[in-house]
């Protein structure tokens, strides 16, 4: 019987678009190159826009060898690449404008999610395991606040508060534990296989797999699902 169901963030709560990321991409630039002009140091928006690339670097090869990365960490390889000694203000203000990014040019809550989200929490425990990388888990729960559906969910696990990724099984045993369910009971919902739905399935939970967004239906034998429309979940869920 299912008791819980979990979800990625990204690609499967909310739609992120290469339109997106570029736009987001230049703000992060335009942001951090007007501070650290303020702050004296003699950099070109050229310069930074490569730093801010080497701090996604960062992220991405971490991504890769499932390990988490805080916000912190990044904008240190990115004041590094630039030949700034940090200090602990200048770093914290960096972090804050690369987050601000986000907010300014966020992702979109994919359609149907915030009713679907409010059936669920009728009948389910819900909980969200999501990686991060240069936007801070803060900014997630901020977005999440905003659109209105941050409260149904009674656990939250990203990777930047916990230095592990998905498909690490701590990322699911410790949501889970939050949850007080038992992985049996529990579905992973996402739209990657090699990390939402192998780190579920290795977890000992069911995993569904979302292709709403990327399109992505992988002939992959470890799903126990697939849909790509918030209005079929329920169904689905009834059937598992």
């Amino acid at each position: 019987m299912i008791k819980a169901v979990t979800f990625d963030f990204w690609q499967t709560l909310y739609a992120d678009s290469q339109e997106l990321k570029r736009e987001r991409q230049a703000m992060r630039t335009r942001y951090c190159h007007k501070f650290l002009v303020e702050q004296g140091h003699d950099v070109t928006p050229a310069a930074v826009n490569s730093g801010i690339q080497t701090a996604y670097r960062l992220a991405e090869t971490m991504w890769y060898q499932h390990r988490g990365v805080t916000v912190d960490a990044c904008i240190l390889r990115l004041l590094s690449s630039l030949g700034i000694q940090p200090t602990p203000p200048v770093v914290e203000h960096l972090v804050h404008l690369t987050g601000e990014a986000c907010l300014n040019v966020p992702p979109v809550l994919i359609p149907y999610t915030k009713e679907t989200l409010a059936q669920l929490s009728t009948k389910y425990e819900l909980g969200i395991i999501s990686d991060t990388g240069l936007t801070p888990s803060r900014v997630l729960r901020q977005l999440m606040t905003a659109d209105g559906i941050l409260g149904k969910f009674a656990a939250q696990t990203y990777s930047d508060e916990t230095a592990h990724t998905k498909p690490e099984v701590i990322q699911f045993h410790s949501t889970l534990k939050q949850l007080n369910v038992q992985p049996s009971e529990a579905v992973h919902i996402g739209d990657l296989v090699w990390t939402d739905i192998v780190g579920a399935k290795n977890a000992g939970m069911k995993a569904i797999q979302f292709s709403g967004v990327t399109g992505r239906a992988d002939d992959d034998a470890l799903c126990d699902a697939k849909f790509d429309d918030y209005r079929q979940l329920e169904t689905i869920l009834e059937r598992l």
